[in-house]
């Protein structure tokens, strides 16, 4: 099990177009801009279905600024956003050893948090952001990526089963105080994306 921090590295920067993707360092604009990219996207994904005072009770914890300042600062997550030149518009947060949110999987790295903001779908970005992901596996020195999709988000298991990935279990999500069920998928790093 990886119990050493994620390898010293560079900054991450890939330049395609007028899109580019970076890690995310802390810093104060950046915590209130990631904030807020984490705030939008996740509005965006599961307003629909879900009770909105849950949503927003969610929201206010998990995307505030001490929770994001918390996530940079772990050495075993790394975080790494887009921007279209107006700013950000999708992000990718992966975690290896203690900060994946399931026990049992320290050979794989987790993708946590995948999101692009609606405006910006339909233009590559996310399986960008898994090619991201499966170059951090690899440089590891990982075996597997995994997630965990909301078992209403039918579309984006769908994406994921295109992409490689199969399931292999579920879990708990909680929003607010409502418990919901995520489908656990995982892809081996030799699979393609």
């Amino acid at each position: 099990a990886p119990a050493r921090a994620f390898t010293p590295h560079a900054v991450v920067v890939r330049q395609t177009g007028r899109m580019r993707t970076v890690r995310v360092t802390s810093g104060v604009d950046n915590i209130r801009a990631l904030c807020d990219l984490k705030a939008i996207t996740f509005r965006e994904t599961y307003a629909h279905g879900n009770d909105p005072a849950e949503l927003e009770r969610h929201i206010a914890v998990s995307f505030s600024t001490a929770s994001v300042s918390a996530e940079l600062a772990n050495p075993n997550s790394i975080t790494l956003w887009t921007t279209d030149g107006s700013g950000p518009v999708a992000y990718l947060k992966v975690n290896q050893g203690g900060a994946q949110t399931e026990p049992g999987l320290e050979r794989g790295l987790e993708i946590q948090q995948i999101y692009v903001r609606s405006s910006a779908q339909g233009k590559g970005i996310g399986n960008h952001l898994i090619r991201e992901a499966t170059a951090i596996a690899v440089r590891e020195g990982l075996d597997f990526l995994w997630l965990g999709v909301w078992e209403n988000n039918t579309s984006a298991i769908e994406v994921y089963r295109h992409l490689g990935f199969s399931d292999f279990g579920e879990h708990v999500f909680r929003i607010g105080d409502d418990l919901q069920r995520d489908v656990l998928m995982r892809r081996d790093i030799t699979t393609p994306p």
